[in-house]
C-alpha cells in the first residue's frame, strides 16, 4: 500500500511539473527552467531519501533505493542517463574553464539535470502497472491542455497574449496569422501537435477492431480533429514535412495498419481540413458562436463519418466482398480532398518561401564557421546567442540558431553532438525494436529539431523522454501490442550490469556496489549541489523580474541581491548599471564581462560609462570592441561616432588638442569602417537586410566635423566629399 501511495503521489507531482513546464512557455525562459528544474530535483531527492526504499525497490537487492530505477535496470535507462550525465559533465568542464557565457552554461547544466531527473523518476513510476497507466493518462492530459488552450484562444475564450502570431509577410504566413499556443512559437508548437496527433493515430489499430464498442471507437477518433487543426493552423512547413515523414515511417513499420488507419482517420482529418480553411480565412479570429457551432458540427460529423466507414469496411451481407475496397476508396477520396483543401489554402507559402530558406542557409553557414573555432568541445551554453551578432555575414535576425543539432555542436562540440546522436539513435532504435506505436511521435520531435530550435524548449525533451519511458515500460510489462516473434523481445539486464550491481552476491559479507555509503553520499551530494545551483539561479531570476516593477530605490536593492545570488546574471548587471553613476558602473560591468567576455551589451554599456567620465581613450577602445561584437547595428555605429566627435570637441575646448586629435582619429576610423561595411554590403548580389542596416545620414555628417579636428579649418569639406562619391547615406 505504501509503495502504491508513493508511486501515485510521485506520478501526480511529476505530471503536474510537466504541465507547469508546458503552461510556462514550454520551459523556454530562464526563470521557468530554474523553477521547474529545481522542482524535478526535489522530487528525485524525495524518492532517493524515502525511508521505505526497501519496499519500493523490492527485496532482491537491498540498499539501491537511494537511486530510483537502478533495480533491474536495463540497457534503456543506462544509455539514456549515461548520455545525459555525459552532457552535464561537458558543461561542467566548460563552467570550470572560461565559456562564452557562464550563465548560459549553468542553464544547460540545470536543463540536462532536469531531463535526467525526469527520466529517472518517470522510469521508476512506469515500472508499476498503475504508474504506467498514470503516465499514459498524463500524456493525454498534456496534449489536451496544449491543444485545447490554443483552440480556445482562437475562439477568444482564453486570453493568450502571444498565442497567435500575426504578420503581413506572405513568406511567413499565407493567411496572416499562425497559431503558437502556449509555446508562443508556431513551428515548435506544430511539431508538438504532430507528435500528439501521430501518437493517437497509430493507437487506432489496437482500438478499432470489429468488436470494439461504439463509444470506445468514438473516443479513439475524438482527438484527431483538434490535433490536426492545431497542426495545420501553425502553418509550419517543417512540422508538416516531419509529420509526413514520421507517418510514412510508421506505416513502413506496420504495413498492415495502413488500410484500417486510412478508413478510420480520413473523415476526421477531412473535417480538420475544412475547419482549418474556415479559421484561416477568418485570420484566426472567427465569430465566437457561429465558429463554435461550426467546430462542433465538423467535429461530430468527422467522428460519425469515421465510425460509419469502419462499420462499412467490416459489414457483412451479399456485398461483403466489396465492403472493404469500397470503404477504402471512400476514405482515400476524403483524404485526397482534405489534401487539396489544405494545399489550395497555402499554395503560395508552400511553393514559395525562398527568403526564409535563404536565411536558414546563411545562419547555418555562419554557425558552421563559428563551430570550427572550437570543433571538439564547443564554447559552452548560449554560444550562438553570445556570438552571432559578431560573426553574421549579413544582418539577419536570429538569436536562436534554427537547428537543435547545430546548437549542440556550438555549445558542446562534436563530443556533445555525438552524445546527443547516441541518445536519439538509441531512442529510435529501441522504439523500432519493440515495434512501438510511439515511434512516429518520437520521430517527429527528433526530426523537426534538425531544422528549428525545438530543443531550446525544455518541454520538447521532456515529451521525447516521456514517450521513451512509456514505450520501454509497456514493452517490459507486455502491454505493447506486437506482431509475431517480436513480442518475445523483452528487455533483459546485462550480465555485466548484474556483476556491477552485486559483487559476490552470494556472500553475505559483501554488499551491492551501489549501496556503498561513499557512492550513496556522492549521489546525494551531487544531486543536492545541482538543486542548490538551480535554486540560486532561480532566486536571482525572480529578483530581477521583481525589480522591473519597482521604483528606483527598491529596484537597485533587488538587482544587487539578484547579482549576489548569481553574479553571472548579465541582464541584472545591465539593468543595475543604468541606475549607478559611472564610477560604480564601470567596476560592475567589468566584473560581469568576466562571466560573459563576448557580450555585446556589456561592452557597449562600458563604452558609454567611460564616455560619461570623459575617459576618451578607454571609451574609444570599448566602442570599437562593442561594434566588433555587433557589426550590423547602425544605431551603435552612429552613436559611437557622435560620442567620440563630442569628446574630441570637449578636449579641444578644454585646451588639450593632442587628445582631441587622437579621439577624432578613433572616431574617423570607426566611421570609415562603418562606411566600408555599408559599401561591401550594398555590393552583395543577393543579400537580406532584416535589421535595415545602412550608413546613416547623421553618421555621414560627422566626417566634416572630425575632419576639422584632424586637418584644420581650411579642409573642412575634404573628409566629407569622398564619402559622398562612394556611397550615399540612407538617413
Amino acid at each position: 500500500m505504501a509503495r502504491k501511495t508513493l508511486h501515485r503521489n510521485c506520478g501526480m507531482m511529476l505530471i503536474a511539473l510537466v504541465l507547469v513546464a508546458g503552461i510556462r512557455s514550454g520551459m523556454f525562459f530562464d526563470g521557468d527552467i530554474y523553477g521547474v528544474g529545481a522542482s524535478f530535483g526535489v522530487l528525485l531527492l524525495l524518492m532517493m531519501g524515502t525511508k521505505r526504499h526497501g519496499e519500493i525497490q523490492g527485496q532482491e537487492i537491498r540498499g539501491i533505493g537511494m537511486m530510483p530505477g537502478l533495480v533491474n535496470l536495463d540497457k534503456g535507462l543506462r544509455v539514456v542517463l549515461g548520455c545525459i550525465c555525459g552532457m552535464i559533465l561537458m558543461y561542467v568542464l566548460h563552467a570550470i574553464g572560461r565559456p562564452l557565457s557562464l550563465e548560459g552554461t549553468m542553464k544547460e547544466i540545470i536543463l540536462w539535470g532536469s531531463y535526467g531527473s525526469f527520466a529517472a523518476v518517470a522510469w521508476r513510476i512506469c515500472r508499476e502497472g498503475d504508474g504506467l497507466r498514470m503516465m499514459q493518462a498524463g500524456w493525454h492530459l498534456m496534449g489536451a491542455v496544449l491543444c485545447g488552450s490554443a483552440l480556445l484562444a482562437v475562439y477568444g475564450l482564453l486570453e493568450l497574449p502571444y498565442g497567435i502570431y500575426h504578420t503581413a509577410d506572405a513568406d511567413i504566413s499565407a493567411t496572416g496569422a499562425r497559431l503558437g499556443g502556449l509555446l508562443q512559437y508556431p513551428n515548435t508548437f506544430g511539431a508538438v501537435m504532430a507528435a500528439f496527433l501521430l501518437e493517437r493515430l497509430f493507437a487506432l489499430p489496437s482500438v478499432l477492431r470489429t468488436r470494439t464498442g461504439t463509444l470506445r471507437a468514438a473516443a479513439a477518433l475524438l482527438p484527431l480533429l483538434p490535433y490536426t487543426a492545431a497542426l495545420l493552423l501553425t502553418e509550419s512547413r517543417g512540422a508538416w514535412l516531419a509529420a509526413a515523414l514520421a507517418c510514412a515511417a510508421g506505416f513502413a513499420q506496420e504495413r498492415r495498419a495502413f488500410a484500417p488507419l486510412l478508413v478510420a482517420a480520413a473523415a476526421p482529418l477531412a473535417s480538420a481540413a475544412l475547419l482549418y480553411r474556415q479559421l484561416a480565412e477568418a485570420k484566426l479570429a472567427p465569430a465566437v458562436l457561429p465558429g463554435l457551432l461550426w467546430l462542433a458540427g465538423l467535429w461530430a460529423g468527422g467522428v460519425l463519418a469515421g465510425l460509419l466507414l469502419c462499420r462499412w469496411r467490416h459489414s457483412g451481407g451479399p456485398w461483403r466482398r466489396y465492403a472493404a475496397p469500397g470503404a477504402l476508396g471512400a476514405a482515400a477520396l476524403l483524404a485526397a480532398t482534405a489534401g487539396a483543401v489544405i494545399l489550395h489554402q497555402v499554395q503560395d507559402r508552400t511553393l514559395g518561401g525562398a527568403a526564409t530558406l535563404s536565411a536558414r542557409r546563411l545562419m547555418y553557414s555562419d554557425a558552421w564557421q563559428l563551430a570550427r573555432s572550437s570543433l571538439w568541445l564547443g564554447r559552452g551554453g548560449e554560444t550562438w546567442r553570445q556570438s552571432y551578432l559578431a560573426i553574421q555575414s549579413q544582418p539577419y535576425v536570429g538569436a536562436e540558431v534554427h537547428s537543435g543539432y547545430m546548437d549542440i555542436l556550438l555549445n558542446a562540440g562534436l563530443i556533445g553532438l555525438l552524445l546527443v546522436l547516441v541518445l536519439v539513435s538509441f531512442i529510435v532504435a529501441g522504439l523500432i525494436a519493440v515495434n512501438s506505436r510511439l515511434m512516429p511521435a518520437a520521430f517527429v520531435l527528433i526530426g523537426h529539431a534538425a531544422v528549428d530550435f525545438d530543443w531550446s524548449f525544455g518541454l520538447v525533451w521532456l515529451l521525447l523522454l516521456w514517450l521513451t519511458v512509456m514505450c520501454f515500460a509497456a514493452a517490459s510489462s507486455g502491454r505493447e501490442v506486437q506482431n509475431g516473434p517480436i513480442a518475445a523481445q523483452r528487455r533483459k539486464p546485462f550480465k555485466i550490469g548484474k556483476k556491477l550491481l552485486a559483487v559476490y552476491g552470494g556472500n553475505r559479507g559483501y554488499r551491492p556496489l551501489l549501496s556503498l555509503p561513499l557512492l550513496r553520499v556522492t549521489a546525494i551530494v551531487l544531486l543536492g549541489g545541482w538543486f542548490l545551483l538551480a535554486a540560486a539561479l532561480g532566486i536571482s531570476e525572480v529578483k530581477e523580474r521583481w525589480a522591473a516593477s519597482e521604483p528606483s530605490g527598491p529596484q537597485i536593492a533587488l538587482l544587487q541581491s539578484s547579482l549576489k545570488w548569481n553574479p553571472a546574471n548579465t541582464e541584472a548587471a545591465l539593468n543595475l548599471a543604468d541606475w549607478l553613476p559611472p564610477s560604480q558602473r564601470i567596476p560592475l560591468l567589468k566584473r560581469s564581462l568576466v562571466y560573459a567576455p563576448n557580450h555585446p551589451g556589456l561592452s557597449w554599456k562600458l563604452a558609454e560609462a567611460y564616455s560619461l567620465r570623459g575617459e576618451s581613450e578607454e571609451a574609444a577602445a570599448w566602442y570599437i570592441a562593442a561594434i566588433d561584437r555587433d557589426r550590423f547595428n547602425d544605431v551603435k555605429q552612429t552613436r559611437a561616432v557622435l560620442k567620440l566627435a563630442a569628446l574630441a570637441d570637449w578636449h579641444r575646448t578644454g585646451g588639450d588638442p593632442a587628445r582631441s586629435v587622437e579621439v577624432a582619429r578613433a572616431g574617423m576610423d570607426i566611421l570609415m569602417r562603418y562606411r566600408a561595411l555599408a559599401v561591401d554590403f550594398r555590393e552583395m548580389d543577393d543579400h537580406r537586410n532584416d535589421r535595415e542596416f545602412d550608413l546613416s545620414m547623421l553618421a555621414a555628417r560627422q566626417a566634416n566635423r572630425l575632419g576639422k579636428m584632424l586637418n584644420g579649418e581650411h579642409e573642412k569639406h575634404a573628409a566629407r566629399q569622398p564619402m559622398k562619391a562612394e556611397i550615399s547615406a540612407r538617413r
